[in-house]
C-alpha cells in the first residue's frame, strides 16, 4: 500500500468511476482499476462494488474512507510542519523545474519580491515525469512540487490547474542545423509545404490546436506528426534523427545543440506562468495570495 493508492481510492470514492478518477490523475481508467485491485488485495478488503454504470463503496469501503482522508491530511500537515522547521520557520515552496519547464522567468521576478514576502522560501526541485500521463510533468504538480512555471491555456486549466500569467511564449520551428529551413529568418506555412511537422496531438493544448488548424488551412500538404503527449527530450532527439521540422516555443531554443529554432509567422502565442493545482493546500494558497498582490499590474490571473 502506498500514498498514490490511497489518493486514488479517495478519487474513485468521489467520482464513482475509474475513468473519471483517472482523468483527475492523468492516467487511464485501467491504471486506476489496477491500483484499486492491488490495494484491495494487500488489505484483504472489498472496497468497491463494480457495476455497469460505475463503482460504489462497499460497507467496508465506507468505513475505510474517513480514516484514509484523516491519514492523508495528517501526512500533509506533518510534511508542511517539518519543512517549516528545516527552513527556520519559513514556509517552503517547492518550485519544479526542468529543461522543458525552466523557472528562470519566475526566479528573476522572485529576486525582487522575496524581501516583500519574508515568510516564504523557494526551493527548486527537479521535475519528474509521470509516463502514464499525456501531460507528463504536469501530472506531478502537487505531488513532487507545489508550483511549476509552464504553458497553459483553457484546455490546460480545465484539467485541474490554476495559473497566474507571467508572459507569453512565441511559436517557432525547430530543425536540424543542416536543414535548409535553418537558414531562414522567419518561417511561413508555405515554407513547410509537403514537409512533416512534429507537434503535440489535438486536445492537449488549445494554442497548439489553433496553430495546427491555421497551418493546415494555409498549406494542406503539411503532414502533422503527433507526439504521444507533451514534449520530452526524446521529441527533440526524434527531430534531429528524422531531420524533420518541429513546432517549438521560446524557452526551448537551446535544449538540443543540433537544433536551430526559427520564428514561425503566426499571431498565436502561448501564455506561460505560475501553475498550481486547483486545490493547492493552505501553504501554497497563502503564497499565491501574497504573490498576486505584489506582481506587476500587467500580469493577469487565471483560474
Amino acid at each position: 500500500m502506498d500514498f498514490n493508492q490511497l489518493q486514488t481510492f479517495l478519487r474513485v470514492s468521489e467520482y464513482g468511476s475509474f475513468t473519471k478518477a483517472g482523468e483527475q490523475s492523468f492516467i487511464s481508467g485501467t491504471a486506476v482499476m489496477k491500483q484499486i485491485n492491488r490495494l484491495e488485495a494487500e488489505l484483504n478488503l472489498k472496497l468497491f462494488v463494480r457495476t455497469a454504470t460505475g463503482v460504489q463503496l462497499t460497507p467496508q469501503g465506507k468505513k475505510f474512507q474517513p480514516y484514509v482522508q484523516q491519514l492523508l491530511d495528517l501526512l500533509n500537515t506533518a510534511i508542511e510542519e517539518t519543512r517549516r522547521v528545516r527552513s527556520d520557520d519559513k514556509q517552503l515552496i517547492l518550485l519544479g523545474t526542468s529543461l522543458l519547464h525552466p523557472a528562470d522567468a519566475f526566479m528573476s521576478l522572485w529576486k525582487e519580491l522575496a524581501p516583500k514576502m519574508p515568510k516564504f522560501q523557494i526551493r527548486l526541485v527537479q521535475l519528474q515525469e509521470d509516463l502514464n500521463s499525456r501531460n507528463r510533468e504536469y501530472a506531478m504538480l502537487g505531488r513532487s512540487s507545489d508550483l511549476i512555471v509552464g504553458t497553459f491555456d483553457s484546455t490546460t486549466l480545465k484539467q485541474s490547474f490554476s495559473a497566474i500569467q507571467l508572459g507569453a511564449y512565441h511559436f517557432g520551428i525547430a530543425v536540424r542545423s543542416d536543414n535548409p529551413l535553418a537558414q531562414l529568418d522567419e518561417i511561413t506555412y508555405s515554407d513547410l509545404a509537403h514537409r512533416k511537422v512534429l507537434m503535440v496531438s489535438t486536445g492537449i493544448s488549445e494554442k497548439n490546436d489553433l496553430v495546427r488548424s491555421e497551418m493546415l488551412a494555409a498549406e494542406p500538404s503539411i503532414q502533422p506528426i503527433d507526439t504521444s503527449g507533451r514534449y520530452d527530450i526524446n521529441t527533440f532527439n526524434e527531430t534531429v534523427e528524422e531531420n524533420i521540422a518541429m513546432i517549438s516555443l521560446t524557452p526551448w531554443k537551446r535544449i538540443h545543440p543540433n537544433l536551430v529554432t526559427v520564428p514561425l509567422k503566426t499571431s498565436v502565442t502561448v501564455p506561460y506562468g505560475l501553475l498550481s493545482t486547483k486545490f493547492p493546500g493552505k501553504k501554497t494558497a497563502d503564497f499565491l495570495h501574497e504573490f498576486t498582490k505584489l506582481v506587476p499590474t500587467e500580469t493577469q490571473s487565471h483560474s
